[in-house]
């Protein structure tokens, strides 16, 4: 029991006096912080705990006028799974370095691909967004052995990305341009070249070539935020389609909106999206609190493995940043 305790003690102090050692370390040129969530699920009748834990940091190097050194990480861990023994999982979300110059950054590691700055569009809620373009390494979020080089000229955003990880080979290019202030358009491709199918050394998923070419646009005023994704393309041998929209408004600390999220691919029932989902979020300083439930259209299946098709999905959450 004394070793239970002090192990507790130790934690809790831990995450006490995060927020004082990121403001200890914090400068100019290196900046530390992350996040406490608490989270609960619930999907047809199976509760699920989804809190994590993250912790990044960032930094830049002046090397001369003309060159700056840049790199950050983030963690995240989660626990292992849903057993009494509490091993947690590490995800090494973010690990990267480059350099900036006043001709675009160019960095290298685990990082963003080129159209996650398009995804991003939709991909804004705090739980139920983001669904479609998580099918192969080259649309998703981030990616590992990643080469990514972005410039902003005014209104233009330009990215490029290469993927060299050796089961998913592959790339993108994106381009983004406010039309005014408060609209951005975007036009996106991604490609992937994996393994060959049924491959013992990856997921079947993870080896199929891939292509997908996507166009977004959002529109952004005061409180008010619209945006939608469209994507079209191939996973393995099978076409696909998807959709993304989302509209959000702000009021004093509060915010509640509304996504809805379609990928369909031929003969690949096991990987349906089809939701439309509702979201309340409260935001005091440092400190959210937020629910959602997600309504289940067709023979959606994003509620996970385990669950039945069509199940409606509740999520309750807490977070503290620092």
């Amino acid at each position: 029991m004394n070793k239970i305790n002090k192990a507790l003690s130790i934690t809790l102090a831990a995450i006490v006096s995060m927020p004082t050692l990121a403001e200890s370390i914090n400068t100019d040129d290196f900046s530390f912080g992350g996040r406490v969530e608490a989270r609960a699920a619930l999907a047809d009748s199976d509760f699920n705990d989804k809190s994590r834990v993250r912790i990044n940091g960032q930094g830049k190097h002046e090397i001369n006028e003309a060159l700056t050194a840049v790199g950050k990480f983030e963690y995240e861990l989660t626990q292992e799974d849903n057993s009494s023994d509490t091993t947690v999982k590490n995800n090494l979300r973010y690990a990267y370095v480059g350099v900036e110059t006043a001709h675009g950054t160019l960095t290298y590691g685990t990082q963003d691909n080129a159209v996650t700055y398009l995804t991003n569009f939709t991909d804004v809620a705090e739980v139920y967004s983001g669904y479609t373009n998580e099918a192969f390494s080259a649309s998703g979020d981030r990616s590992e052995d990643t080469v990514l080089y972005s410039v902003v000229k005014g209104d233009l955003t330009f990215n490029a990305s290469a993927n060299l990880q050796e089961n998913e080979k592959g790339g993108g290019l994106m381009a983004a341009y406010k039309l005014l202030p408060s609209v951005e358009v975007s036009a996106g491709y991604a490609a992937t070249e994996g393994l060959e199918a049924n491959s013992s050394e990856t997921n079947y998923d993870d080896t199929k070539s891939s292509d997908v070419y996507m166009i977004g646009a959002r529109y952004t005023q005061d409180n008010i935020l619209v945006s939608g994704l469209v994507q079209k393309g191939t996973l393995g041998d099978a076409d696909f389609n998807a959709v993304d929209a989302f509209a959000s408004y702000g009021f004093g600390e509060n915010l509640v909106s509304v996504s809805y999220n379609y990928y369909s691919a031929d003969e690949q029932d096991k990987l349906d999206v089809n939701f439309v989902a509702f979201e309340y979020g409260r935001y005091i300083g440092d400190v959210a609190a937020y629910a959602g439930y997600k309504v289940a259209l067709n023979n959606d299946t994003s509620a996970g493995s385990g669950n039945n098709n069509n199940a409606d999905e509740f999520i309750v959450g807490a977070r503290y940043s620092f």
